[in-house]
């Protein structure tokens, strides 16, 4: 399946990226299911991909686990592994949300978190435009980011109202 050439070789974290681990984790178990305290020397370094499946070994990557919820995810990936248990995954759960919103709430959620979302280069044979960025491409960006409680502080998408111009009445005329 794998070409060994190409393949991450290494399997595990290193002691010092272990321990940063730990500490993101706050010293738990990170499957919401669980949530139990556990010492440093009795965690698991799970993968969100699995390395089984081609998953690298990267803190980006990885999870702190219990020994029994380690044992539980196997080569599942992490949000199947959630959804076995019930749970959704929270990125999932951002997503959806993000995809409610209006393409005005994205940009003001991209300007309030300083985040820059390019659109692409449309080119034709005689010139180069830069088409505006899709609303995908904001919500690809922003899913990482946003907290639930930032989502529920978002205003209101206005109404489009198209503004009426008063007609003159020919009472009202210059001459």
């Amino acid at each position: 399946m794998w070409d060994d050439d190409e393949r991450d070789s290494k399997r595990s974290l290193g002691i010092r990226d272990k321990q940063i681990l730990y500490r993101r984790a706050n010293k738990k178990c990170e499957n919401p299911a669980c949530g139990k305290k556990i010492e440093f020397d009795e965690m698991q370094v799970g993968h969100k991909t699995s390395w089984a499946r081609g998953g690298s070994t990267t803190l980006k990557n990885s999870v702190c686990l219990c020994y029994r919820c380690n044992k539980l995810q196997g080569t599942d990936g992490w949000a199947t592994f959630l959804k076995k248990q019930g749970i959704l995954d929270p990125k999932i759960k951002i997503k959806n949300s993000l995809e409610a919103l209006g393409i005005t709430q994205l940009k003001f959620l991209a300007k309030k978190h300083n985040i820059k979302v390019k659109g692409t280069v449309v080119e034709t044979l005689f010139d180069s435009s830069i088409k505006a960025p899709t609303k995908r491409q904001y919500i690809n960006r922003l899913s990482g980011i946003i907290t639930e409680k930032e989502l529920s502080s978002v205003p209101k998408q206005q109404s489009t109202q198209v503004k009426r111009k008063k007609k003159r009445k020919s009472s009202d005329s210059w001459w």
